[in-house]
C-alpha cells in the first residue's frame, strides 16, 4: 500500500503577483474614519492611492491610512522606554558636563536653582515626550513612504529588464505566437522577466479571471504601472492592436529603440558612478583623515574628547560606509554580473512504502531531518570537488570547521589579529574561487553572441536546431564548445532540446545565458525557424556584453584611486603616529610651551585607534571597489582581504 504523506501543491504563476497580500491588522474603526476622509477629499490622497496601485500592494487606500494610525500606537509602548532611556542619557550628560549653559547665557536654565531635582526631571519628562512624538511621526511618515518607495523600486526594476523582455516578445512575435500567448509567456517567465513579467501577470489575470477586455486591461495597467517608458510602450501597444497592425514590425522597431536608449543612458550611468566614486573619496577618506588630525591638535591642546574620535571610526566610518554600498548596490542592480540560481522546476513528492501491517514505522523529527540533510550535502560535497567552483559557497563546510578547531591555538593572539586571521582564512578560498568562476563565465559570455549568430546562419540555410548545434560542437569557440559538446551528448541520449538547454543554463549560471535561452526556448515553441530569434538574441547579448565591459574599463581607473588613497591614508596616519606622536612623552609637560591646558597625548590609545582605522578604512575600501568595478559585494572580498592586510602589516612594522 502507498501513502502519500505530504505534496506541494503548484500556485498558477499567472495569479502569484496580482494574488499577493497584505496581511496586516488594522480596526474597523479606524478603516470607517479613514473611508469617510476619503470619500470627502479623495484628491487629498490622490499620490497615496497612485503609489500604492503602482507598488501592486494590494490594499485600499482607507486601510492603508489605518495601518500608519495603527502601528505607530502599537508601538507606542517601545517609543515611551526609548524617549525615556535616550532623553536621561540626555539631561544626564548635560547636568554632569555644565553644558546646560550653552541653552541661552540670560536663561532660567542657567540658574542654580533650576538644577534642582524637580526641575531636572521636568526637563527629562520634556525630553521623553519629545522623542517619542518624533518616533511616533517617523514610523508613521515611513510606512506612508513605502509605497513609493516601493513603486520606485520596481520602476526601476521595470525599466533595466524592460529591454530584454521586448526583444524576448520580438523572437516570440516573428513565429506567429499570438499576443496572449506571448503575454502569458512573459507572465511565467518571471525568473527572467521580473517586474516587467508581473505587470503582463496583472493584464492576464484581468482577462483571463475577471473577464475583461483585453485593450481595457492594458490601459489600466498601462495607467497604474510606475514606469512611464512601459506605460507609452503599452500605450502603443493598444493603438497597434485596435488598427489591426502587425506587432513584429511594432516590437522590432521598439527594440531598435530601446537599444539606442540604453546606449544612451550607459555613459551617463557610468558618469554618476564616477561622481559617486569621489564622493566616497571626500567623505569616507578624506574627511575622516582630516577629523582625525584635528582631534589629535585638540587632544594636545587640553580640548578634546575621545568619545568624539571613537564616533568617528566605531560609527561614523562603518555606518557611512555601509550606507554608500547599498546606495552603490541600488545603482549597479540589473547591471552587475549575476549568477542565476538553477530554474529547473521541482516537484517535490514525498511517499513511502509499507505492508499494511507495519507498526513499526516513525516518523523523523525535525532534528534528524536536518542532521540527515546536512550530513547528505557534505558528502556530496567531498563526491565533487568541482562543486566548489559552482557553489564557491560550500567552502564554509571547510573553512568553519578549521576556523573552530584552530581557535584554541590563536586564542593569546590581540583580537584584531584573530579576527584578521579568521577573515583570510573563510573569506580568501571563497574569493579565489568565486574569481575562478567569474573568469568563466565571462569568457562562456564573451562567446556567446558569435555562438547565436552561427547557430542563426545555420538554421537559415535549412537546418534545423539540433543539427547546428552538433555541427557547432566542433567549432572554435573556447571554453563555450565544451559546453555545446555538453549540450550535444544530452541530444544524443535522448534528451529533448528544451531540456538541453536548461541544463546549459543551469551549469553556467549566467543571467546571459538565462536571457538567450529564454528567447531560443519561447521562439522554438512557435516555429522550427528561429534565426530572426536567434540573431535578436545575439544583438541582446553583444548590447549586454559591451556595457559590461564598458563599465570595467572605466571603474578600473576608480578601483586605482581607492588603492591610492588607502595607501596616502595608511602613510599619513604613519607619519602621524610614528615622527609626531612617539616622539613626545606621554603624561610629560614640554618646556617651551605656556599656559596650564597643553596636554600630552596617550600615544598608546591614539596609536590603536589609528590602527583600527586603518583597518575599517580597507575593509569598507576594498569591497567599495568591488561593487563599483566589478558590479558585486562579493567581488569586493579580494580588495578588502589585500587592503586589510596591508594595513596589518604595515602597523606591525612601523606603527
Amino acid at each position: 500500500m502507498v501513502n502519500i504523506i505530504k505534496s506541494k501543491v503548484k500556485i498558477n504563476p499567472l495569479k502569484k503577483a496580482y494574488v499577493h497580500s497584505l496581511n496586516l491588522y488594522a480596526p474597523q474603526f479606524l478603516v470607517k474614519y479613514y473611508r469617510d476622509r476619503y470619500n470627502k477629499n479623495k484628491s487629498k490622497y490622490h499620490d497615496l492611492e497612485k503609489n500604492l496601485k503602482g507598488s501592486r500592494l494590494p490594499v485600499t487606500v482607507q486601510k492603508y491610512l489605518a495601518i500608519a494610525a495603527f502601528y505607530p500606537l502599537i508601538l507606542l509602548p517601545g517609543f515611551i522606554i526609548a524617549g525615556i532611556l535616550i532623553g536621561g542619557f540626555f539631561v544626564d550628560v548635560l547636568v554632569k558636563t555644565g553644558n546646560l549653559q550653552l541653552l541661552s547665557v540670560n536663561s532660567p536654565l542657567t540658574s542654580p536653582s533650576f538644577l534642582s531635582q524637580n526641575k531636572i526631571l521636568i526637563l527629562k519628562i520634556l525630553f521623553i515626550i519629545g522623542f517619542t512624538s518624533l518616533f511616533t511621526f517617523l514610523t508613521r511618515l515611513m510606512i506612508l513612504l513605502y509605497p513609493k518607495f516601493y513603486a520606485s523600486q520596481r520602476k526601476q526594476k521595470i525599466e533595466i529588464v524592460f529591454p530584454h523582455v521586448v526583444n524576448m516578445m520580438l523572437g516570440m512575435a516573428k513565429g506567429g505566437t499570438p499576443i496572449m500567448k506571448i503575454f502569458k509567456v512573459i507572465s511565467e517567465e518571471s525568473n527572467v522577466t521580473g517586474e516587467v513579467g508581473k505587470e503582463f501577470g496583472i493584464i492576464i489575470t484581468k482577462v483571463e479571471v475577471f473577464h475583461k477586455d483585453l485593450i481595457k486591461s492594458i490601459r489600466e495597467v498601462a495607467n497604474t504601472t510606475p514606469s512611464e517608458l512601459f506605460s507609452d510602450f503599452l500605450d502603443d501597444m493598444v493603438s497597434i492592436l485596435e488598427g489591426s497592425g502587425k506587432i513584429s514590425e511594432f516590437l522590432d522597431f521598439k527594440s531598435k529603440h530601446l537599444m539606442d536608449e540604453k546606449e544612451k543612458f550607459q555613459s551617463v550611468f557610468i558618469n554618476s558612478l564616477g561622481i559617486m566614486a569621489e564622493v566616497y573619496i571626500s567623505i569616507l577618506v578624506v574627511a575622516p583623515l582630516f577629523l582625525i588630525i584635528i582631534f589629535v591638535v585638540m587632544s594636545m591642546l587640553g580640548d578634546f574628547n575621545q568619545q568624539l574620535m571613537m564616533l568617528v571610526i566605531y560609527v561614523y566610518m562603518p555606518v557611512g560606509g555601509i550606507m554608500f554600498l547599498f546606495m552603490i548596490s541600488s545603482m549597479m542592480e540589473g547591471y552587475e554580473v549575476k549568477w542565476t540560481e538553477e530554474k529547473l522546476k521541482k516537484f517535490p513528492l514525498m511517499a513511502r512504502i509499507v505492508e499494511e501491517d507495519d507498526d513499526g514505522f516513525q516518523y523523523q523529527n525535525t532534528l534528524h531531518k536536518r542532521l540527515n540533510r546536512v550530513i547528505t550535502r557534505i558528502k556530496g560535497v567531498m563526491a565533487d570537488i568541482g562543486i566548489f567552483i559552482y557553489k564557491p559557497e560550500y567552502t564554509a563546510y571547510l573553512t568553519i570547521p578549521a576556523s573552530v578547531i584552530s581557535i584554541p591555538f590563536i586564542i593569546n593572539w590581540e583580537i584584531e589579529t584573530i579576527l584578521i586571521y579568521l577573515m583570510i582564512l573563510n573569506f580568501i578560498p571563497f574569493a579565489i574561487l568565486s574569481e575562478l568562476r567569474k573568469r568563466r563565465v565571462s569568457k562562456i559570455e564573451d562567446h556567446i553572441p558569435d555562438f547565436l549568430k552561427q547557430l542563426a546562419s545555420l538554421n537559415e540555410s535549412g537546418l534545423n536546431i539540433v543539427v547546428a548545434i552538433r555541427m557547432l560542437s566542433s567549432s572554435n569557440l573556447g571554453i563555450l564548445t565544451k559546453e555545446i559538446i555538453k549540450i550535444r551528448k544530452d541530444l544524443e541520449w535522448g534528451m529533448l532540446l528544451p531540456h538541453a538547454l536548461k541544463r546549459f543554463e543551469v551549469r553556467v549560471g549566467s543571467a546571459t545565458v538565462t536571457q538567450v535561452t529564454s528567447i531560443l526556448l519561447r521562439a522554438m515553441e512557435s516555429t522550427a525557424t528561429v534565426k530572426d530569434a536567434l540573431f535578436t538574441a545575439a544583438r541582446d547579448a553583444q548590447l549586454y556584453m559591451r556595457f559590461k565591459k564598458n563599465v570595467k574599463n572605466e571603474m578600473f581607473v576608480y578601483i586605482v584611486i581607492i588603492y591610492m588613497t588607502f595607501g596616502v591614508f595608511v602613510f599619513t596616519i604613519l607619519i602621524l603616529n610614528r615622527n609626531f606622536l612617539q616622539v613626545l612623552p606621554s603624561g610629560t609637560s614640554v618646556q617651551g610651551f605656556s599656559g596650564p591646558s597643553f596636554q600630552m597625548p596617550d600615544v598608546e590609545g591614539l596609536t590603536r585607534l589609528f590602527y583600527h582605522t586603518s583597518l575599517i578604512n580597507g575593509l569598507i575600501g576594498g569591497l567599495v571597489a568591488g561593487v563599483m568595478g566589478e558590479g558585486e559585494l562579493k567581488s569586493g572580498l579580494k580588495h578588502a582581504i589585500l587592503l586589510v592586510f596591508i594595513a596589518f602589516v604595515s602597523f606591525k612594522l612601523f606603527g
